[in-house]
């Protein structure tokens, strides 16, 4: 009779939250009750790492930003988490259709903005680094209502290195996003996974989301 104890696969399971260094799921539960006393919880799941004796789940722990009266000026984006992106509503430089496997393979980073908007403006920069990073491994486009010569007059004054699709109010009002900047992270198969707001705090962990995504 052969036996094989299962004690030798056991993978001990760990938590990476914001940063911190990995702690059990006691310590993990903890940090959740104390962060849930400030405000609603958001839980988001970035990254996980298998090793031969470990998993470490790299966890960012937050509360929600709302408005004074209690609104969650993301609320609505965040319904589409779960759901893929449908590309092919928009429009590519020839006014033809995008494919909808247009995005399939890589992951993806979507940018909505316009060219008015100082908290848009300001994550610019970041933008660029991000995508100088990723290269080609990843999908980086921006969706704007802004027309293209007035993304052209913009670029002049201040480099934008992703994809634009521009005059697409329809379609972003079809989506209900009126909070600037929206970002969107979706995976290989063009499932929104992550949105976000500006980025300018969130930059590592979006990076840490990426890895992940390409790796899978």
């Amino acid at each position: 009779m052969l036996s094989i104890s299962l004690s030798t696969y056991a993978q001990t399971m760990y938590y990476k939250i914001n940063g911190d260094k990995p702690v059990d799921k006691t310590s993990y539960l903890k940090r959740k009750a104390t962060t849930s006393k400030s405000g609603k919880l958001e839980e988001l799941l970035l990254k996980t790492e298998k090793k031969k004796d470990s998993v470490i789940q790299y966890i960012r722990l937050t509360t929600i930003s709302t408005t004074p009266d209690g609104f969650d000026p993301y609320g609505e984006t965040k319904k589409y988490i779960g759901t893929r992106f449908q590309i092919e509503k928009f429009l590519n430089k020839n006014q033809k259709n995008f494919d909808k496997n247009f995005l399939s393979g890589k992951p993806t980073f979507i940018n909505f903005w316009f060219t008015k908007c100082p908290p848009c403006i300001e994550e610019i920069p970041l933008l660029n680094e991000l995508k100088a990073k990723f290269e080609d491994k990843a999908n980086f486009i921006t969706i704007t209502f802004n027309d293209d010569k007035t993304i052209e007059e913009f670029m002049k004054n201040q480099p934008f290195n992703f994809q634009h699709i521009p005059n697409s109010k329809k379609q972003i009002d079809e989506l209900k996003i009126s909070a600037f900047p929206t970002n969107l992270i979706l995976d290989k198969n063009g499932i929104v996974k992550f949105v976000y707001g500006e980025i300018t705090y969130d930059v590592k962990d979006i990076e840490m989301i990426f890895e992940g995504l390409i790796e899978n």
